[in-house]
């Protein structure tokens, strides 16, 4: 059997992300979950054709200094948390621009420390080993060559953080009308993932704005079954890894049959992070969050407003 079939793809995913989980339960460290990683499997060990530009060795030094940035945002920016996101988003994708890449993933990287509270400095550690371990794998499994830089301007970015900013201000204002656990609970409605959907879908040339609905339902069943998972096999029965493993398993059979999405297998990684709490409410968080970061992005970044955009500049 040759080393980089479909099979073996699989099943290293399936272990690799499982022993991420076992390592956090065995060490008593949740900020060695990273979430970003089911996305990164699906990207860089899953696909034969490479869906980034960055190169092997770019890969560590982007995703750790990406998790530095939001461990620094987190613990020095003294402003609340929406304040805190819309900083490390933009302190982060300065970073890709300056570094030439469109690995959006990164994103997420930055945010999550924001999102969860994180000032340990056993993130940016995990990232860095996780990352490249990754990138170890890519030189196993072999893609095809990296596809050249596609530059988005300033002015995309700037449309990007207005509408982050916007999705931020309305969450604030329904979470004061919301009685608990609904109003801690609906901050899990921008988990980064989800954000790096929205950057997907700005993409006026990005094929999944073809199946918006397809890509919804695969966040809202990553959402459930990584939550049922986690329920059951971690809250309920104290074995992480298998849940997180079997959870695995189900979105890639999903990809089989609906095509990858790698946002949505890092949603199903999003469980392990959450407070018991919040956590049978994700699905939900996920569903509202994922519509709408999806309906901004393919109305707020449409054809039309291209070609109107280009127009007024000829005139």
């Amino acid at each position: 059997m040759r080393s980089d079939t479909p099979l073996i793809r699989n099943i290293a995913i399936v272990v690799f992300i499982g022993a991420m989980a076992l390592a956090a339960a065995l060490l008593q460290q949740r900020e060695i979950v990273f979430p970003e990683v089911g996305a990164l499997c699906v990207g860089l060990w899953l696909m034969p054709k490479a869906v980034w530009n960055a190169r092997i060795r770019q890969i560590p030094l982007l995703l750790t200094g990406a998790a530095l940035i939001g461990l620094f945002v987190n613990a020095l920016v003294p402003w609340g948390f929406e304040a805190k996101f819309v900083i490390a988003f933009i302190a982060v994708v300065a970073m890709l621009r300056l570094m030439r890449c469109n690995m959006y993933p990164v994103v997420s990287a930055a945010m999550l420390p924001v999102l969860i509270g994180s000032d340990s400095w056993v993130y940016p550690a995990a990232v860095l080993v996780l990352s490249s371990l990754l990138s170890l794998g890519r030189l196993w499994f072999h893609q095809t060559d990296r596809p050249g830089y596609r530059s988005d301007t300033v002015f995309h970015w700037l449309w990007l953080t207005i509408a982050l900013v916007f999705v931020l201000f309305a969450t604030w204002m329904v979470k004061r009308y919301l009685p608990e656990p609904w109003s801690t609970s609906i901050r899990f409605s921008l988990v980064p993932p989800l954000v790096v959907t929205m950057i997907e879908f700005a993409s006026r040339k990005s094929g999944f704005r073809q199946r918006p609905w397809t890509i919804w339902g695969l966040i809202v069943a990553a959402a459930i079954i990584g939550t049922s998972m986690e329920l059951l096999f971690h809250r309920h029965m104290g074995i992480p890894a298998l849940g997180t493993m079997i959870s695995t398993a189900l979105m890639l059979l999903l990809f089989r049959w609906f095509k990858p999405f790698a946002p949505a297998l890092a949603i199903s990684l999003v469980p392990l992070l959450l407070p018991d709490a919040v956590l049978p409410y994700f699905p939900v968080m996920a569903a509202v969050g994922s519509a709408y970061f999806i309906i901004i992005g393919m109305i707020c970044f449409s054809e039309r407003k291209e070609s109107l955009s280009l127009s007024e500049k000829k005139e």
